[in-house]
C-alpha cells in the first residue's frame, strides 16, 4: 500500500472531523479512500459539465417523484413491459451479464447488486424471496425488469410498510412477447 499526503481545504477538514466524531466514518483517512474508489466507480474522470457516466454509460440524475410521473401516464401493462424491455437490452447491451446464468437463484445477487449500487433500492435475498426496501422505481416495473432477468414467475407479497415490497419467486418463466 502506498501513502500519499494532501493539502484541503479547512471546511472539508472540517467536514472529515465531523464526520469521525459522530462515527460515520472510522477515520479520515478512510472517507479520502472511499471517496476516491466512488469517483473511480462512478468513471468521474469522463463527466464532462452537463455529461455524467458510470462506467461508459451516461447517467441523468432525476428527482424520484418527477420519475415516477412519467409511469402515471401508463397502463400497468405498459409499465410491466417497459421493465421487460429494460431488461432484455440489459442483457444483450452488457457483456459482464452475458456468462452468468440468472436462472440459478445463487446468481440473483449479481443483478440485484448492481441495481442497489445504482441507487433502484435496499435488496435482499431469503431463499425464494427478494425483499425490496426504499424502491425507487415503480414496482410493476421492476417486476418486469427482475421476472425478465432470472426467467421466473414473481409474486407479489403485499406488505403494510412504506417502501417495503416482497416478490415471492414461483415457477421458472419462458421468454415471451406478451
Amino acid at each position: 500500500m502506498k501513502s500519499l499526503n494532501i493539502k484541503i481545504s479547512d471546511n472539508l477538514y472540517n467536514y472529515l472531523d465531523f464526520l469521525e466524531k459522530t462515527k460515520f466514518i472510522r477515520s479520515k483517512e478512510e472517507a479520502v479512500a472511499k471517496a476516491l474508489h466512488f469517483f473511480r466507480r462512478l468513471a468521474m474522470h469522463n463527466w464532462l459539465p452537463h455529461v455524467y457516466r458510470i462506467d461508459g454509460d451516461r447517467v441523468i440524475l432525476i428527482e424520484r417523484g418527477m420519475f415516477l410521473d412519467i409511469f402515471e401516464a401508463m397502463t400497468e401493462e405498459q409499465i410491466y413491459n417497459v421493465g421487460r424491455l429494460s431488461a432484455l437490452k440489459r442483457k444483450v447491451m452488457k457483456p459482464d451479464l452475458r456468462g452468468v446464468d440468472l436462472t440459478k437463484p445463487s446468481n440473483w445477487g449479481i443483478a440485484l447488486k448492481e441495481l442497489q449500487n445504482l441507487g433502484w433500492g435496499k435488496f435482499t435475498r431469503v431463499e425464494n424471496e427478494i425483499k425490496v426496501e426504499y424502491c425507487a422505481v415503480h414496482t410493476l416495473y421492476l417486476r418486469g425488469y427482475l421476472e425478465t432477468m432470472f426467467r421466473v414467475e414473481l409474486k407479489e407479497h403485499k406488505t403494510e410498510i412504506p417502501g417495503l415490497v416482497i416478490f415471492i419467486a414461483g415457477e421458472s418463466k419462458i421468454e415471451a412477447w406478451r
